[in-house]
């Protein structure tokens, strides 16, 4: 079960509340932190807003530390004349998995968050980074700019296919959106999120594949919309680096 499914966001009362309703009483966020038996708890406002559960014993000490570290991080930098949530990042320095704003660290990611969702460092992280996001209202990511250090799974060409493909059935049987962040790959799994980078400028962009191709060498095509957000539509192809995330 991935981070968005196993993260819970309660009142202390244990109802389930929907993060889009969540309203920011403080002028200035305030978070804090609560640790339990096999739990952690992160609050906004003195509400608790993102529960982790069922902890095993031996990754509860690095947890419970890391969202200790991450509540302190978003209040130093909440306080600040320069915050904007917009501006929260996942991050890849020197092989340390990161949420940053702007240049600044707001927490070094533990190994035992992997271990504890069954899933990538990357993956676990770029669901973190969203959750973050979503409890200061900000839009979810599109491009990624901190995150060209990832290992690649395939390199090669990208290029991008619509016009008369637009709104035909894909080969997973879902009607072509072109305002979508969709691609075409020969043999991934339908489903499968990637990590798609420009090796020119570094941007980056995540794709879920439901189509097929393409039939020449490239490596993948992309849905307008993915490609115009890490290159340019005019210049047809770009050299990419694929990193699946799962």
């Amino acid at each position: 079960m991935n981070f968005v499914k196993k993260t819970l966001f309660a009142l202390a009362c244990g109802s389930v509340m929907s993060v889009t309703s969540i309203s920011l009483a403080a002028e200035r966020p305030v978070f804090g932190f609560l640790n339990r038996a096999q739990a952690c708890v992160l609050t906004l406002n003195g509400q608790p807003r993102l529960r982790l559960e069922g902890i095993p014993d031996e990754l509860q000490a690095p947890l419970q530390q890391d969202l200790e570290n991450l509540a302190r991080g978003l209040n130093r930098i909440s306080q600040s004349s320069g915050f904007k949530p917009e501006e929260i990042q996942p991050a890849l320095v020197d092989g340390q998995y990161e949420i940053r704003h702007g240049g600044q660290t707001l927490l070094q990611m533990s190994p035992a968050w992997a271990s504890y969702e069954h899933q990538s460092q990357l993956s676990t992280l770029l669901d973190l980074t969203g959750q973050v996001r979503s409890l200061l209202k900000a839009a979810p990511l599109r491009s990624y700019s901190y995150l060209s250090n990832t290992q690649a799974s395939q390199i090669g060409m990208a290029s991008w296919y619509g016009g008369a493909f637009a709104g035909r059935l894909t080969a997973n049987g879902e009607r072509y959106d072109t305002r979508e962040f969709t691609a075409a790959h020969k043999q991934l799994p339908f489903g499968t999120r990637v990590l798609v980078t420009n090796l020119d400028s570094k941007q980056s962009v995540i794709v879920k594949i439901n189509d097929r191709g393409p039939f020449n060498q490239r490596i993948i095509d992309l849905s307008p919309a993915a490609f115009k957000t890490i290159g340019s539509i005019g210049q047809g192809v770009m050299r990419v680096k694929l990193t699946v995330l799962g």
